[in-house]
C-alpha cells in the first residue's frame, strides 16, 4: 500500500526523520518513507555541479506491506509537529489510486531519487526520452529548454496537474557514415576473402 502525507515545506527530512522512527518502534510490517528527490544539474561561477532537489516540495510518500490500512496508524502520524494533512479520497481510504498509485510505485521504483534521463531532440521534431526514469513519459513532455538542459513535465497527482521541470542528458543523432572497410564487414551480399570449400583444390586435383 502507498500513502501520501502533506507537511511544512522545508521541513520534509525532519518530518521524514519523525515517522520513520515512530513506524520502526511501532508497527512489525515492511515501510518506507521517502521524500523523493530529483537529480538537477546547476550551474554557478561556471562551474556545473549536480545537486539532490525535491521532486514535489511538501509531500512524502510510505509505502506499507500491510494487509488493511485500518491497522496503519495514520491518526498518531496526523499529530505529528508538521504533518498538515494525509491524502484521502472520497470513499475515506488513504491508499493512493490511479495515476497517484502509479507515480507512487514510480517513486518507489527508483529509490525516491529520480536521477538524470538521456533524451533525443532536434529542433521542429518531437523529443525521445531514450533512457532512465523518465523512460515512457515522451507525452507528457510540455516545455523543451535545450539551452540550460531542462525538460518540463505534466504530471496528474493528486486530482490536479503540476508542471515539473527535470535536468535531462541531450544526446546527438549519430550520422557518421561508415568506412568502405565497415560497409564490407557489415554487407551480408559481400564475398569474403576465405575460400570456401568449393575453391579449395581436392587431393585428387592436386595430383
Amino acid at each position: 500500500m502507498y500513502f501520501c502525507i502533506n507537511c511544512v515545506t522545508g521541513k520534509e527530512e525532519e518530518v521524514r526523520n519523525r515517522i520513520t522512527k515512530f513506524l520502526s518502534l511501532n508497527i512489525p510490517q515492511e515501510f518506507q518513507v521517502w521524500f523523493p528527490l530529483k537529480e538537477n544539474s546547476e550551474r554557478r561561477n561556471r562551474v556545473t555541479e549536480t545537486k539532490n532537489r525535491p521532486l514535489f516540495p511538501g509531500y512524502l510518500f510510505i509505502w506499507w506491506n500491510g494487509e488493511t490500512e485500518m491497522q496503519f496508524p495514520f491518526f498518531d502520524i496526523y499529530r505529528m509537529t508538521g504533518v498538515t494533512r494525509i491524502l484521502k479520497y472520497d470513499d475515506g481510504s488513504h491508499n493512493l489510486q490511479g495515476s497517484d498509485a502509479v507515480y507512487a510505485r514510480w517513486i518507489h521504483s527508483n529509490n525516491g531519487l529520480i536521477k538524470q534521463s538521456k533524451v533525443l531532440y532536434q529542433e521542429g521534431q518531437r523529443l525521445h526520452i531514450l533512457e532512465g526514469p523518465l523512460k515512457g513519459m515522451d507525452g507528457n513532455v510540455v516545455k523543451v529548454d535545450k539551452h540550460h538542459k531542462r525538460i518540463k513535465l505534466r504530471i496528474d497527482f493528486a486530482g490536479r496537474e503540476t508542471d515539473i521541470s527535470f535536468s535531462v542528458e541531450f544526446v546527438e543523432k549519430s550520422t557518421r557514415r561508415l568506412s568502405i572497410q565497415e560497409q564490407i564487414q557489415s554487407s551480408p551480399d559481400m564475398p569474403s576473402d576465405r575460400p570456401s570449400d568449393s575453391d579449395t583444390p581436392s587431393q585428387d586435383q592436386k595430383d
